[in-house]
């Protein structure tokens, strides 16, 4: 069981209770962002009076809102009032599913329109289109609506979306990024014999994030600018500052680096209008060396055509794309690997259970997608990291009525906030084996039923009797994961039509990253101990203490040892030729695969016989 401790000081723990929170009423728009004014006081080194203020409203922001969320014990729901803003803190689970299932709460819009202008730097202009769409995100508009069809944001962003990362596109790109990282991974160096990485997550940085961009916008971009993940990565850390909406004058250093990203993206639009043939799309009709994916060009086909959209528009709408591809999945995944890898005995039963599951055939065989639904083991590690590791605000409103959700009703036009951390760390309602596994720590079976124990299971076994949860029928005693009455409760997605649409090509990145590692590769951690910042609180994933920037504390990372159990030698080919940089890309990814394929069933032969 890994340890895992903030030790955050109390004045840098005033970092984001409600992340960025937008609120658009009568045309106006009303903002709760505690990340960035937290994150400016660090900016202003708290000297001033203003940064000071700044501060002190975080404090009590954070702290009105986090009073909200339990009543004697329990997670209710509540209406506070910060600065004159009013919003509704829904945390209880009754109200959560209620919430996540009302059709007239499906829309994400005023948090678009409000993230593109402050934090992602689009025009003024183009937001307006966003706050101007009441159409909804459904494929029909809703009936008291009048926007045009092109303008209909909402619902194109959802769609495209939604067809890039769960429908066509997904296996497409799933398979592209399990060719892609054991190229990455090989290409640091790694081979039979010990190598030192100094950090643990900048290992995943440097492999996992260039292959999940690779999959999505191709390796065309990453081909003209090679310093692009790593730009990714700098803007997450900058982030929460942008998220109060300050001017430029106050954060000018900050506002150049995010616009030279996006000069860097228009820069490969440039370079793929005047190089992309169709016939370069590969066979499985999303894939292309250019524009990487059927996603990408379709946004560059339906987004254009709205009001106000440009080429600098989007390349600042796809600078939050690339974020949203790698901002939270990288470390996600790091830190779902670092669970299995630092616990030799959970390490054993993985590879136990990959060996059986596998029968001979290697890692890079079979669907990730299919490994998550069938290796119980790994589809409880991956809910167990997500539960403990993300903590993220998603928010609600209805502009056309009010939402009647049982107990509670949100008025037409109010906000609705609901935080994941609470519910992720509820004693009342999640499993512990009386207190022998905390909420606070990482149990890998937590979400492994064993009909043979009624004591197993996700949910605490008096809570599951006020449940009534019906016993499924199996054909065998075998444990088996579940997410049964979980809902309104794991919600590290959000929930609702507005759940990100990433979510499952997410799971299948973890679980491939996941089990590479473990199957074909030995990692030493110098120590148990994970070490995190408040930093990203409401944003996503955890953030680890070395991460954080101006934190005021010791740079703390996590040095390992890797090796491999199979050489892989790796060499780059790259040419001005853009259709023979595809075929040389293509033919050494199937050498490599196939050096890897052989290698892995001659290993798993050996060990069976």
């Amino acid at each position: 069981m890994t340890t895992i401790v903030s030790t955050v000081k109390r004045e840098e723990r005033l970092i984001p209770h409600v992340g960025v929170v937008i609120y658009r009423a009568r045309g106006v728009d009303l903002e709760l962002a505690l990340s960035g004014w937290a994150s400016m006081w660090e900016a202003l080194d708290g000297d001033t009076e203003w940064a000071k203020y700044l501060g002190e409203l975080a404090t009590f922001a954070r702290e009105s809102c986090s009073s909200a969320e339990w009543y004697k014990g329990k997670l209710t729901s509540n209406r506070i009032t910060v600065m004159g803003f009013t919003c509704y803190v829904f945390q209880d689970r009754e109200t959560l599913i209620k919430l996540f299932k009302h059709k007239a709460l499906a829309s994400a819009i005023d948090m678009y329109g409000y993230s593109n202008n402050n934090i992602l730097g689009c025009s003024k202009e183009s937001s307006k289109v966003y706050q101007a769409d009441n159409s909804g995100p459904f494929p029909q508009p809703h009936p008291r609506s009048n926007v045009l069809p092109e303008n209909r944001v909402d619902s194109i962003t959802h769609a495209l979306a939604f067809r890039g990362f769960t429908g066509p596109g997904m296996q497409p790109a799933t398979r592209r990024f399990t060719q892609d990282v054991p190229l990455r991974l090989a290409a640091q160096g790694i081979s039979t014999e010990w190598k030192h990485m100094p950090d643990f997550a900048q290992f995943f940085k440097d492999s996992i994030g260039p292959s999940s961009i690779q999959c999505i916008f191709g390796p065309t971009i990453l081909r003209l600018h090679p310093t692009f993940v790593e730009d990714i990565f700098k803007f997450d850390k900058i982030m929460p500052k942008f998220t109060p909406g300050f001017p430029r004058f106050m954060l000018p250093e900050q506002h150049r680096f995010r616009d030279s990203i996006a000069e860097k993206i228009k820069s490969w639009y440039k370079y793929a209008r005047e190089h992309f043939d169709p016939s370069m799309i590969e066979a499985d009709g999303d894939g292309d060396p250019i524009w990487g994916s059927a996603m990408i060009r379709n946004r560059q086909e339906h987004l254009l055509k709205a009001d106000k959209h440009d080429d600098d528009v989007l390349a600042h709408l796809d600078l939050g794309l690339a974020w949203a591809t790698i901002g939270n999945l990288v470390i996600s995944c790091m830190f779902g690997a670092y669970h299995i890898l630092q616990d030799k005995t959970l390490l054993k039963r993985v590879r136990h259970e990959l060996r059986d599951y596998l029968d001979g055939r290697s890692i890079h065989e079979v669907d990730p997608h299919q490994m998550g639904r069938e290796i119980p083991l790994l589809a409880s590690i991956y809910a167990e990291t997500m539960r403990v590791h993300i903590k993220i605000y998603s928010a609600y409103s209805s502009p056309y009525e009010d939402v009647n959700l049982g107990r509670w009703t949100l008025p037409q036009g109010a906000l609705a906030l609901v935080n994941s951390a609470p519910s992720h760390m509820d004693k009342t309602f999640w499993n512990t084996k009386n207190g022998q596994y905390p909420v606070e720590a990482f149990w890998a079976d937590r979400f492994i039923v064993d009909p043979a124990d009624p004591q197993s299971g996700p949910i605490d076994p008096e809570y599951r009797k006020s449940l009534n949860i019906p016993e499924k029928k199996r054909e065998d005693m075998k444990p088996y994961f579940s997410l049964d009455g979980c809902e309104g409760v794991w919600i590290p997605y959000g929930g609702g039509f507005s759940m990100c649409p990433g979510r499952f090509i997410a799971k299948a990145f973890f679980i491939f990253s996941a089990s590479l590692l473990a199957s074909e590769y030995e990692v030493d951690f110098d120590n148990d101990i994970l070490e995190i910042s408040d930093y990203r609180y409401g944003m996503g994933v955890d953030d680890l203490l070395s991460d954080v920037i101006n934190a005021g504390a010791t740079t703390i990372s996590i040095p390992v040892r890797v090796k491999g159990t199979v050489y892989i030698s790796v060499q780059v080919m790259e040419t001005d030729d853009v259709e023979e940089d595809r075929i040389c890309r293509a033919r050494r990814q199937a050498i490599e695969y196939n050096m890897v394929t052989a290698a892995m069933k001659a290993a798993l032969r050996a060990a069976k016989a």
